[in-house]
């Protein structure tokens, strides 16, 4: 007869779904989500996952699918009674830094269920399983990622993006070193793109894979330096092969290359204690509150303490947004200058650098003075 058509096998079989999909949804877990908050790296971390079944027949659990080898699950392979209770362990390796956030597949059958008795009789893609997750943060002691790497260029980390190098003088070479964390979830390869001459880069390693940390070291050339006093460039990190500069991925350089104080530049001060002594009236100048205002002002008083002629040779601004003004650049002994200080709001975000005034003197003791500029 033409019923014969629908074949009772393939009844069987839908049924059987229905029925594991349904005993699965009857085992409960108190807590499917599970945070662990931090630990340390190379330090595992264990998640509990507690269930209770409400199902009245009796239930196996078959499999805990973590689809990752970072990942270990423990769990009875007892039967399940209806209101007995238990727990699922899964344990995270850490061998990664950063943020952590894996779902874990849990297969529950009836308790009669071929693949309890045989494994080759189970196929996981005909049981809806249940899903746990479980959620956490790897860092390297009390730093998490976001204080090891505040600097965030879409999904690679930075320690900074503003690198000053140490005070040189011409001849020396000195290196600035950027930590670099690799947040994607691809292998990264490092390079900074739009280098001067007299900085040269180099990445280690060469390639960070998922969750790993490096460092970029900077050299400083100086012999490929003209002027004394601060050199200021921006270098750009490449996210992607192909990728444009822009300010995101921007990263500001300073250098300041002082006199040499092994060459003649202090002779005149050798053989005789008349020295030109510079005295500034603060380090830090706290502009006060910005807001809403165009431009905020102060004044920085520059005197020389000494009893012979004081030279600024070089007065800079490491940021844009800065302007300074100064009626002369030779300060007689005694006498004090005003220099003027303006910050002009809408140039603050076209720099990386913090806002700081340069002055280089002839005081042996005081050849470079730097002044921080403070707002809030």
């Amino acid at each position: 007869m033409t019923k014969q058509i629908l074949l009772s096998p393939f009844f069987i079989l839908l049924f059987l779904l229905f029925s594991q999909v349904a005993n699965a949804q009857r085992l409960v877990f108190e807590k499917p989500t599970v945070n662990v908050g931090s630990t340390l790296w190379h330090q595992p971390v264990t998640a509990k996952f507690h269930y209770k079944s409400r199902e009245r027949e009796l239930l196996r659990i078959v499999a805990v699918d973590a689809g990752c080898g970072c990942l270990k699950a423990e769990w009875s392979h007892s039967d399940i009674k209806r209101s007995d209770e238990g727990d699922i362990s899964i344990t995270y390796d850490a061998n990664l830094l950063g943020r952590f956030d894996r779902y874990v597949n849990v297969y529950v059958v009836p308790a009669n269920h071929p693949a309890v008795h045989s494994a080759s009789a189970l196929s996981l893609e005909d049981i809806k399983p249940l899903r746990v997750r479980l959620k956490g943060v790897v860092t390297t002691g009390a730093s998490t990622i976001e204080d090891l790497f505040p600097i965030m260029v879409d999904d690679i980390g930075l320690s900074t993006n503003d690198v000053v190098f140490p005070d040189v003088v011409k001849g020396d070479s000195c290196i600035a070193r950027i930590e670099i964390y690799n947040g994607t979830k691809e292998v990264y390869t490092p390079q900074i793109m739009h280098l001067p001459s007299y900085i040269s880069a180099k990445c280690h390693p060469q390639m960070l894979a998922r969750g790993r940390r490096g460092y970029i070291d900077l050299t400083l050339h100086t012999d490929q330096l003209d002027d004394m006093g601060l050199t200021q460039t921006s270098v750009y990190l490449a996210r992607f092969s192909g990728d444009k500069v822009s300010s995101e991925n921007e990263i500001s350089l300073s250098a300041i290359l002082l006199p040499d104080t092994t060459t003649t530049f202090l002779s005149r001060f050798t053989t005789t204690t008349a020295r030109p002594s510079m005295k500034l009236s603060t380090n830090k100048l706290d502009l006060g509150e910005l807001g809403n205002k165009k431009k905020l002002k102060g004044s920085i008083f520059i005197s020389n303490k000494g009893k012979k002629l004081l030279q600024l040779s070089a007065i800079q601004v490491f940021n844009n947004a800065l302007e300074v003004s100064f009626p002369k650049r030779e300060v007689a002994p005694g006498e004090t200058i005003e220099m003027k200080v303006t910050l002009i709001a809408k140039y603050l975000p076209l720099s990386k650098a913090k806002p700081r005034v340069l002055i280089i003197s002839d005081d042996p003791e005081h050849l470079k003075e730097t002044i921080d500029i403070e707002f809030q």
